[in-house]
């Protein structure tokens, strides 16, 4: 008899660096790094098919990562929850691993529905915090400390690698086509992946982020000299 799966979840969190949901889940034994595309999600006013196209680039490079560790990336597209009981009917959820997500009410509620089926069918959810942003905070007192300490911290080093599942799993990445009723085009879009960020990040260090207390406040200077990370 096949094991439960315990599942990476990314979602906005497209690395295998400083992702500590990855590190621990893979340090417990095999998993299962899981993205899902959800249509409705990217039906939301605030997501477009520019958006889309940089997260296509993004989960590409995640891929390749991860396949270098050991266990490539799983794509699917639908309803979270649809894809959660289904995988539960299949094949058994032991844990679910994933940072906590900073989004719309959407995926607010998104996660509030997989929440409470989790726990209905005694499934681990370790959600890990992500940034700054800290959940049910009653005051802000001492939110500056919280934050101070949080970025001190050492980044979580990639797993050395990834124990490979039995069964091979899907990377269908549907297209912007596929995924909207109208185009979208950008040609100085932003591209996607680990590769190009590093680029901009040494773009934004050692050039654009020279004056970037005093450029930040003015919408002229502001485009160049924001991180865009």
């Amino acid at each position: 008899m096949k094991k439960p799966l315990s599942i990476v979840w990314f979602k906005k969190d497209l690395r295998i660096h400083d992702h500590r949901p990855l590190a621990r889940a893979a340090a417990q034994g095999p998993c299962l790094p899981l993205y899902i595309v959800e249509p409705e999600l990217w039906s939301q006013p605030d997501q477009s098919p520019r958006q889309w196209l940089f997260a296509q680039e993004c989960l590409t490079s995640l891929n390749i990562d991860l396949s270098q560790l050991g266990q490539p990336l799983c794509v699917f597209t639908g309803d979270a929850l649809s894809i959660f009981q289904s995988l539960h009917q299949r094949h058994g959820i032991a844990s679910l691993w994933s940072h906590q997500e900073t989004g719309n009410h959407w995926t607010y509620d998104r996660d509030r529905r997989i929440k409470t089926w989790a726990q209905a069918h005694s499934i681990a959810w370790y959600e890990e915090q992500a940034g700054g942003v800290i959940r049910r905070l009653i005051s802000r007192d001492h939110w500056a400390q919280s934050w101070d300490r949080t970025m001190a911290e050492t980044p979580t080093p990639p797993p050395h690698r990834l124990e490979p599942l039995e069964e091979e799993w899907s990377f269908d990445v549907p297209s912007a086509e596929e995924l909207f009723t109208s185009s979208d085009v950008c040609e100085n879009r932003q591209a996607g992946g680990r590769v190009e960020a590093l680029k901009l990040l040494k773009t934004f260090l050692y050039d654009r982020g020279q004056n970037y207390r005093f450029h930040m406040s003015s919408p002229l200077t502001a485009r160049d000299a924001c991180s865009r990370l």
